[in-house]
């Protein structure tokens, strides 16, 4: 199973998102842990690598499974956990390897072409609601099935 560890940055009412080029949607910037790495750990890195901004204090808001789905197979699994933080230290990066960096709005976080479950996991998050933890199932396709959270 391939575990990720991702983060929103809330400042000012906006959150910095990553727009992925292979569908142009956007995303929580994080990526995989590696292998010896806390959570903790792997999320400072990877939001550093994709954004040039060290974060300070990330609290971690919620833990999902994956379910990729083929009929009633599943042929893939993953975990994320997702963190969120209100300081950061860096030189922010506006374009990197894995897409562009943009500031957005929270009241426009509806209107932007995401994964429908990073919207659930969005709203959590920023509700500030305690830990959720979570489960989502997909097509092969990126198309949601069913999802459900747990506080």
């Amino acid at each position: 199973m391939q575990k990720v560890a991702n983060c929103i940055y809330l400042k000012d009412n906006h959150i910095l998102l990553l727009q992925k080029p292979r569908r142009n949607w956007w995303t929580i910037p994080g990526g995989k842990m590696e292998v010896g790495e806390t959570v903790i750990e792997s999320v400072k890195r990877e939001f550093f690598e994709e954004t040039g901004i060290q974060i300070q204090w990330p609290i971690l808001k919620g833990i999902y499974n994956f379910l990729i789905k083929r009929g009633d197979l599943t042929v893939k699994e993953w975990m994320m956990f997702t963190f969120l933080v209100k300081k950061g230290e860096g030189h922010e990066k506006q374009v990197t390897e894995e897409g562009i960096l943009q500031w957005h709005s929270i009241d426009e976080l509806n209107r932007l072409p995401m994964a429908e479950g990073d919207r659930y996991i969005l709203e959590h998050a920023l509700k500030d609601q305690g830990l959720a933890f979570g489960i989502f199932e997909y097509t092969e396709d990126e198309q949601l099935l069913s999802y459900r959270i747990d506080v």
